[in-house]
């Protein structure tokens, strides 16, 4: 019951939002009415589905390479202790630099295609998945290694049995955290340079002060980050079916 009161309360304050924010006296070029937003983005949704599948194809793609690239990090760092010395100092400081200063030189480096844009979010993405790939291996049950070793089971047995069941929420973990970054980080990549994508249909509705439009691109952002989210949370549902029961029942 309360669940459901808090349900209806959310939704009767989005309502009211979006009903003060019609019919309020702010100017249609600083804050677009809700009618506006999506009488363009009826109008111009053909442009926007192409911007929008070139974004998503880069934000795929990143998220992809960043995920493969962050899990054999963290099985290089979690196998040899001098690797991990070196690496996890070096992942720690990229994060410390914003991706707006890592753009442009992806862009100097990589030119202007398609690769940059993924590589910029695949820059921002691996770390994520790098680190609670490493926690993941970290908090393995030292017991139930030692059982495994002394019933002689080989170390495909022990990957297949042990580590990958333990670590794999560990990967989605880190993947719905990169997942939130990436359309974002595809968009920053395509405001340095590119011919499609929703960074450039941005750039454009600036240019030429229109505000609405350019509401209507952050919404189809907001929209494709919160679909990759829970895209990613779908195949963590599927793909580790048993802690997430553990974590029902608890």
């Amino acid at each position: 019951m309360r669940r459901k009161y808090r349900s209806t309360a959310k939704w009767i304050f989005l309502v009211a939002t979006l009903v003060v924010w019609e019919f309020s006296n702010v100017p249609q070029y600083l804050l677009p009415k809700p009618s506006s937003i999506v009488s363009q983005m009826i109008s111009q949704w053909r442009i926007l589905l192409v911007h929008s599948l070139y974004t998503i194809a880069e934000s795929l793609s990143g998220l992809a390479i960043g995920l493969v690239i962050g899990v054999g990090l963290a099985v290089l760092m979690d196998t040899f202790q001098f690797i991990r010395e070196i690496l996890y100092p070096v992942l720690i400081v990229s994060q410390a630099i914003p991706i707006v200063a890592v753009a442009p030189l992806v862009v100097i480096w990589f030119g202007l295609g398609i690769g940059t844009k993924v590589g910029v979010v695949a820059f921002v993405t691996l770390f994520p998945v790098a680190l609670n790939t490493l926690e993941g291996f970290r908090t393995i049950d030292p017991d139930a290694l030692d059982l495994f070793r002394v019933m002689k089971a080989t170390r495909t047995q022990i990957y297949r049995y042990l580590i990958i069941p333990h670590t794999l929420p560990y990967v989605f973990s880190g993947l719905k955290i990169s997942a939130t970054y990436a359309v974002v980080s595809a968009v920053i990549g395509e405001w340095l340079g590119a011919e499609k994508g929703l960074g450039i249909y941005m750039i454009r509705a600036m240019n030429t002060f229109r505000a609405d439009r350019l509401f209507v691109s952050i919404v189809i952002v907001v929209i494709l980050s919160v679909a990759v989210f829970k895209m990613v949370d779908l195949l963590s549902r599927r793909f580790t079916p048993w802690f997430e029961e553990r974590r029902m029942v608890t």
